[in-house]
């Protein structure tokens, strides 16, 4: 099997060949992730960090099968440690990013309160979402917006069990509905 063939990738790290196509991966896609992170307000320990980072979720969804084989492997994990930065950008502060990502076929996360910010009823959103947090934000967006698989979300979300994913999403969406019913005005504005 040759290992400089993109699409043997997958199939290497399963039959236990990561040595061999780790280096291959930092040759092909580091550079380009680092020229993205230190345009875009990082360093490059900035970029090596969060490749590292992509590389660990995307062995462990190789392993556990979670890893969807109709994308590429080098604009996967170029996507992966994109969304990981600008995330990891977004929580430290606001930085506007001079580089287009939008060009790659893989589905981005965005943070849920990033989707709605182009709509008008902004404010009204933000209230009855900001009371139940953002890990809850983030789970409910997986779930609904992305169509990830329960397993995926647990190994983004670092939580132990897909049983513990399944507790804390029906905690999260009591916590709306609860929302939801404590501000019926607010509910009703958004009506208009």
């Amino acid at each position: 099997m040759d290992i400089q063939d993109e699409n043997n990738i997958v199939a290497l790290i399963k039959k236990g060949k990561d040595r061999e196509v780790v280096p291959l991966l930092y040759k092909k896609v580091y550079p380009l992730v680092e020229r993205f992170i230190v345009r875009n307000s990082g360093n490059k320990e900035d970029a090596s960090d969060i490749f590292q980072d992509a590389l660990l979720l995307f062995y462990k969804q190789i392993m556990h099968n979670l890893y969807d084989e109709k994308y590429k492997v080098y604009g996967y994990l170029y996507k992966v440690c994109l969304h990981k930065w600008i995330n990891r950008a977004k929580k430290n502060s606001k930085i506007s990013f001079v580089d287009e990502i939008e060009s790659l076929d893989i589905p981005v996360f965005e943070e849920f309160s990033e989707e709605i910010i182009a709509n008008p009823d902004e404010n009204i959103i933000r209230k009855l979402f900001s009371p139940i947090g953002e890990k809850c934000i983030e789970l409910l967006t997986f779930t609904t917006y992305t169509s990830l698989l329960l397993e995926d979300i647990m190994l983004r979300m670092e939580m132990n069990s897909v049983s513990a994913v399944k507790m804390q999403l029906k905690r999260c969406k009591e916590k709306l509905l609860k929302q939801i019913d404590e501000n019926p005005a607010l509910i009703n504005q958004l009506r208009r």
